[in-house]
């Protein structure tokens, strides 16, 4: 009992930080798509072979394509404790309603005692989706499940967690959008892990 509570405590964090926008702590960080993490950055543990950052997986000019308005460069965040790297695109105009947040959640950022404690993107996942059970919209043909719940766009795919949100905080009025920045995301993923 004592470990499932613990496992929701986890899971409702994890959802609040997915679902934040952009927190406090992003910085700008060099978008280049190409770059690679540095082995063991964000205290992961060491079996650190090749690290995904959100901006592999949808770029700002791709990002741009989605909301249809000039977007600024990304603004990155980890959380490493659960394996999270977010990159909030915001709008050039200054609207706070135009944006594309993207994050990701992968075995290979998370430290030793999260996965010890049977905390993995996938464990993640299900309790999300289990959280967000009202009004809930499931979706087939993104990833190995998908959902869109309350005001993003969540994909397992693998060992990876994404969640995708765009300016709207209604997922049920940017459902297309969503879902076509989530079919890029899992292009884009699929061609790095070849």
């Amino acid at each position: 009992m004592k470990k499932k509570s613990l496992g929701l405590i986890l899971t409702l964090f994890i959802t609040l930080v997915c679902c934040a926008g952009c927190g406090g702590d992003l910085q700008t960080k060099d978008n280049n798509p190409d770059k690679k993490a540095e082995p063991g950055s964000g205290k992961a543990h060491a079996a650190v072979k090749k690290i995904i950052e959100p901006g592999q997986l949808i770029s700002k000019s791709e990002a741009e394509s989605f909301i249809q308005e000039k977007l600024k460069d990304g603004l990155y965040a980890e959380k490493p404790a659960v394996g999270m790297k977010k990159c909030f695109y915001g709008a050039s105009s200054e609207n706070p309603e135009t944006f594309l947040q993207i994050s990701i959640q992968q075995t290979l950022f998370m430290p030793q005692a999260a996965l010890q404690s049977g905390q993995t993107p996938k464990a993640i996942f299900a309790n999300t989706k289990k959280i967000l059970s009202d009004g809930r919209i499931d979706l087939n043909g993104l990833g190995d499940e998908a959902f869109i719940g309350t005001i993003a766009l969540h994909i397992l795919k693998g060992d990876f967690y994404i969640t995708i949100r765009l300016g709207n905080p209604n997922g049920k009025e940017n459902r297309k959008e969503l879902e076509a920045a989530g079919r890029k995301a899992l292009e884009n993923l699929d061609s790095l892990l070849i």
